[in-house]
């Protein structure tokens, strides 16, 4: 029953209602012995007349009034007139944060100025042993002056004995979500472990604070549904859109960091609010040093930037698609050791082959200033090249040109093509003079560019023809292209990229088991040690020897220092970078893997790979929902892509969803690594017979080419010497995996035993 203005409670008079809450009506009452407003809270009257239960409420209340800090509304006293008990708190004028949320969320140097508030009041009253229970946009003001103030600390506890619906509002839940336990709180912006009935602590707060953080940036909330119900469903299993899809100058520092308090399992999130705090200090102070408190996610580029999409074959001839593809990698390969100019990587541009999408759509998914299109027609020793360099904000032409030439003249085309845009880029987006000294500095840097391509037609034909069936990826095709690739070498031993090309063909050999892994071991590294005596200077060449001392050598200060140079010369070079990150990752070193894996994304945006990358470094890390997240885009660019569907089961594992993880193991493709996935989410599951089943499946079918793998899922059972046991013999096969062991998360049950460090020291990693 609502009290009306001049009611005397006590030595308190009502003055005004100011709301209802989960505890009770709440009203503006002057304080008539001190002569100041107070705000007080007259509490459910089923609390009054429970002595046992209302004596540890006031137990309760006084460890709640304890809590002194500039950011926690201070609770004042419990008090009673007759059989009215209420609470007198400090007043707060302003209003609820709930109030202060815009469509597309608040400025971000002023969500993390309100982060690192409500952080910090969870730091005070978690060190008292105080959990809010019931954080939300609701149970926060906003002072007059900007100052936050969080509402009801430990409220939500107070109430736990009751689940009566006079203790309950609207979208607060005093009863399971699902039908175990105990569930207090407002549902969406519950944790998982509260919607179960669980027990919660204060990693529950930080789960809340990270849907509130994520509700500032963007205006929404990350988890929704028509029902309670629905949006249980949604906090349990699904992984919010992620920030930079809603607004794209949302920091990634700020997105990492509310993607870790909204990770679905407590072990995995911030375990303190002092490290939320922290991290988001740390973020600020970033902004502050650039001085220009924006934040630091890159913004499109506006000029100097091109994709080269594939050219279309108009050629009689379907077989002449190699060569229709391999003039546009040309040009691209050209165009990206320009300085100055920004070129998106070729798996990229390949997306768009065959593509109706408009010039602007293509320009925003690749996040580039302009195109260069074109097709090319063959007939006999006779070639049309036709191409045009488009603006991808409008579509309008900058520059178009037809080459009618000979085969013999395709070099000549090449050049001619790539000066004319570089000049064209330079005149018409950089603001350059179109004078002669302009073109001359296009035909010198384009020469310089061109120098890895060799001078021989018929090499650099067959060199085209060995790189289309290697993208082909199957052992069929790729040994066409090893015959292809070795011709070309022998036709013309000065083509740089022929010698590259065919060290990537023989590292697949090595990696996939389609040969001696020895002799393609050997054969990798001597091709690439062609390539760059011919071309010391080579970007590409040192970050294929990068890849090789990493996952064929095991010697990762050389791979460290081919990497340096590679990015030294070439600082934006996705394989380069994502190599790095590679080598970040399995030194243990995730952050800074992390960052690079992005740069290389930003290079290559639509490679899957990448985010392939980036969700195993996820899943090692024991970021799940980021991982989940990252292989989720894995599937939408490439649903094919081997092995995504097992590490997706690895990932929802840790989120705690087994029966989700069960499917998407089944769906893995690659018969391994569905295999492999299988076994760990059956022992995870208590489904062991099955596990030990799939276990010796996968050993009779892929013991050669999976030792890693199967040490994994025994080092996951918990089985230390058939793990140990297969790790050596992985060791002795040259395992792709092996570079991995240090951080892979199924060993880690094997780090207590005396036989890890002596692996380690073998492996060439540090023990620490």
């Amino acid at each position: 029953m609502a009290l009306p203005p001049g009611t005397r409670l006590g030595t308190y008079e009502i003055v005004a209602p100011l709301g209802a809450g989960g505890m009770g009506e709440v009203y503006r009452a002057k304080d008539l012995r001190l002569h100041r407003e107070i705000a007080l809270k007259v509490l459910p009257a089923g609390l009054a007349t429970d002595a046992e239960r209302l004596a540890r409420f006031e137990r309760e209340a006084r460890t709640v009034a304890g809590l002194n800090h500039p950011n926690i509304v201070t609770l004042h006293s419990i008090e009673d007139d007759g059989d009215v008990r209420f609470l007198t708190m400090e007043l707060v004028e302003g209003k609820s944060l709930d109030k202060s949320l815009v469509p597309g969320g608040l400025p971000i140097p002023k969500v993390i100025d309100m982060g690192v508030a409500l952080a910090d009041a969870l730091v005070a009253a978690h060190e008292r042993g105080v959990v809010h229970r019931d954080l939300k946009p609701a149970n926060v003001m906003l002072t007059k002056d900007g100052r936050v103030k969080v509402l009801d600390f430990g409220l939500a506890k107070l109430a736990a004995t009751d689940s009566s619906s006079e203790l309950t509002q609207a979208a607060t839940v005093t009863a399971p979500l699902s039908g175990v336990g105990h569930v207090l709180g407002t549902v969406p912006y519950m944790a998982p472990e509260q919607i179960r009935g669980e027990a919660v602590d204060a990693r529950t707060d930080l789960f809340a604070l990270g849907i509130v953080f994520y509700e500032l940036a963007s205006g929404k909330r990350p988890f929704v549904g028509e029902t309670q119900m629905d949006i249980g469903h949604a906090i349990l299993r699904e992984a919010p859109k992620p920030l930079a899809d809603l607004r794209g100058d949302v920091p990634a520092g700020l997105e990492r960091i509310i993607d870790r308090c909204l990770e679905k399992n407590p072990r995995e999130r911030f375990q303190t609010a002092l490290d939320v705090s922290n991290e988001l200090r740390r973020l600020r102070k970033e902004f502050e040093r650039s001085g220009s408190g924006t934040p630091a996610r890159p913004a499109p580029e506006p000029v100097a930037s091109i994709a080269v999409l594939p050219f279309v074959n108009r050629s009689a001839s379907a077989e002449d698609e190699y060569f229709s593809d391999g003039l546009a990698d040309e040009l691209l390969n050209v165009l990206s050791k320009i300085k100055g100019l920004r070129v998106t990587a070729r798996t990229s541009s390949l997306q768009f082959k065959g593509s109706k999408d408009d010039a602007p759509t293509i320009g925003r998914k690749l996040n580039v200033a302009t195109l260069l299109e074109g097709s090319v027609r063959k007939a006999r020793n006779r070639i049309r090249v036709s191409v045009q360099l488009v603006s991808a904000a409008d579509s309008s032409h900058l520059w178009s040109e037809t080459y009618d030439r000979t085969l013999e003249d395709i070099f000549a085309v090449q050049d001619d093509i790539a000066q004319s845009v570089v000049r064209e880029l330079r005149t018409a987006l950089l603001g350059e003079t179109p004078d002669s000294g302009a073109s001359g500095k296009a035909r010198a840097e384009v020469a310089v560019a061109a120098r890895e391509r060799g001078q021989d037609f018929e090499a650099h034909r067959l060199y085209l023809q060995g790189k289309y069936f290697l993208d082909r990826l199957t052992q069929e095709d790729a040994t066409r292209a090893l015959d292809y690739l070795d011709q070309a070498v022998r036709l013309d031993p000065t083509h740089v990229s022929a010698w590259l090309e065919l060290s990537r063909a023989h590292g697949i050999f090595a990696g996939r088991g389609w040969g001696a892994i020895g002799e393609s071991h050997r054969m990798a590294r001597e091709t690439v040690d062609r390539a760059l005596a011919l071309a010391p200077h080579s970007a590409e060449a040192h970050a294929r020897l990068a890849n090789i001392q990493i996952f064929l050598d095991w010697k990762w200060e050389d791979a460290e220092r081919s990497l340096r140079s590679a990015l030294l010369m070439s600082p934006n070079n996705d394989p380069a970078l994502r190599s790095a990150g590679t080598l970040a990752a399995l030194l243990g070193r995730f952050d800074e893997a992390e960052a690079y894996f992005r740069r290389a994304i930003e290079q290559d945006p639509l490679n899957a790979f990448g985010y392939q990358s980036l969700g195993n470094l996820y899943r090692q890390s024991g970021r799940g929902a980021e991982a989940e997240r990252a292989f989720r885009k894995v599937l939408e660019l490439a649903p094919q892509r081997a092995a995504t569907r097992a590490l997706l089961a690895l990932s929802l594992l840790q989120l705690g969803r087994g029966e989700e993880a069960m499917v998407e193991a089944q769906r893995e493709a690659e018969d391994g690594y569905r295999l492999f996935a299988l076994t760990i989410v059956q022992h995870e599951m208590a489904r062991g017979a099955e596990s030990d089943a799939t276990l010796r499946e996968l050993i009779a079918s892929h013991a050669e080419d999976m030792a890693f793998q199967i040490a994994e899922a025994y080092g996951a059972r918990g089985e230390a010497d058939p793990a140990f046991e297969w790790l050596e013999r992985a060791y002795a096969y040259r395992d792709t995996g092996m570079p991995y062991v240090k951080v892979e998360r199924h060993l880690r049950s094997l780090h207590g035993d005396p036989r890890w460090g002596s692996l380690l020291r073998k492996m060439g990693f540090e023990l620490a």
